[in-house]
């Protein structure tokens, strides 16, 4: 090897080694930089990203306590007109679905017997009212003759009792004419109450006989909603409460109506006890047997904090809480309950939060309390 060749080597072997160092000095900083970065990883906590659905916000509202009722609606006021008389009717003058008023004449039967039978009563009664002047005068023409002793005592008694059977006599012919009157009036059928007519029995020349329904009339102004309630809410309900009515056929327009009557006794075998809501109904849209659905008022609180159902944690027997979110943190709130409502799920939060705190609704595995949670941006206002 010659000098140049020698030269030429050691610089060569010197530029490989200057490279190596390099290369292992890299190495160990590259090292040496990953574990501080574990390390700061480390050191930081993981923070949750919540969605809105995953989170509530306790509002300000008002809050009732509702009674889910279901029944029928019926007339307050609807009767069977039945015939008084035993005849022929004459007229039949209304059919189902006219309006009537009360006194009005609905039906009228032959009159000629009945007007013969009254004609009959009234003269047997003028003839026992002659009959008992008659009597009276013998009395007294029979005073004065036992005055002047031409007759015995018990003669002037037996025209004494004369005149007492002719007055009985009187009376009783006097309450057959007047009976015999009244059939003469009830030949005439007359509405006891206005409102409507709701069927019709009979027709002209039917001959029908005493207590025959006639006719049926019912009365829109007053519906009564009659429901069942459980006794175990029973001790909850109370005259004079409100009700709001949805009734079949109607969508959303709603009914109002307040517990009117509650009946004293439960039902033996369903243990339930009804309950009767008046409804007023001036436009008589609402007809009797229509079906409904109604929500009892039984309290009410204006401007409560109110939660969802959801958001609330063990209710089931132990103390109830929730978990806000302060700060950017989970924090455990106990909290205590006031109304609720079972319709909407929602809850009074009477104590331990105000409205505008922001609680955890979703069932997030390990959630716990120091947990760091970013909340979602606001809405912008529309």
């Amino acid at each position: 090897m010659t000098a140049f060749q020698s030269s030429r080597f050691k610089r060569r072997a010197i530029v490989v080694a200057a490279l190596l160092a390099l290369a292992g000095g890299g190495a160990v900083l590259t090292h040496k930089g990953d574990a501080a970065a574990k390390d700061k990883a480390a050191e930081t906590p993981t923070v949750l990203e919540l969605a809105s659905s995953d989170l509530a916000r306790v509002s300000d509202s008002t809050l009732i306590q509702p009674l889910a009722l279901s029944g029928t609606l019926n007339p307050v006021r609807q009767t069977l007109i039945n015939a008084e008389v035993d005849g022929v009717l004459r007229e039949v003058l209304v059919r189902p679905g006219e309006t009537v008023q009360a006194g009005q004449i609905l039906a009228r039967f032959e009159a000629s017997d009945l007007n013969n039978q009254l004609a009959a009563r009234a003269a047997t009664r003028e003839r026992a009212r002659a009959e008992l002047e008659l009597a009276k005068k013998n009395r007294e023409r029979n005073a004065n003759l036992l005055k002047q002793g031409f007759i015995s005592p018990n003669a002037y008694d037996e025209s004494e009792n004369a005149v007492a059977v002719a007055a009985a006599q009187l009376k009783a012919e006097e309450a057959q004419a007047a009976l015999a009157s009244k059939a003469v009036s009830d030949g005439v059928v007359r509405a006891p109450f206005g409102g409507i007519v709701a069927s019709r029995k009979v027709e002209p020349g039917t001959r029908v006989g005493v207590n025959q329904t006639l006719f049926s009339l019912v009365d829109l102004d007053e519906l009564e909603f009659e429901a069942s309630v459980a006794v175990s809410r029973l001790p909850a309900v109370k005259q004079g409460q409100p009700v709001r009515l949805n009734i079949e056929g109607f969508g959303d327009k709603p009914f109002n109506g307040s517990i009117e009557r509650i009946a004293p006794v439960a039902d033996a075998g369903s243990r339930m006890v009804p309950v009767y809501v008046r409804v007023k109904n001036p436009g008589h849209s609402l007809r009797g047997g229509m079906f409904a659905q109604g929500e009892a008022t039984l309290a009410q609180v204006e401007h409560a904090a109110t939660l969802p159902f959801s958001a609330i944690r063990e209710m089931d027997g132990k103390a109830p809480f929730v978990l806000a979110v302060e700060n950017g943190k989970i924090v455990t709130r106990p909290i205590k309950l006031g109304l609720l409502n079972d319709l909407t799920k929602q809850a009074e939060i009477s104590a331990g939060l105000k409205p505008g705190a922001v609680v955890v609704i979703a069932k997030i595995e390990n959630l716990k309390p120091g947990q760091a949670v970013k909340l979602p941006p606001a809405k912008p206002a529309a």
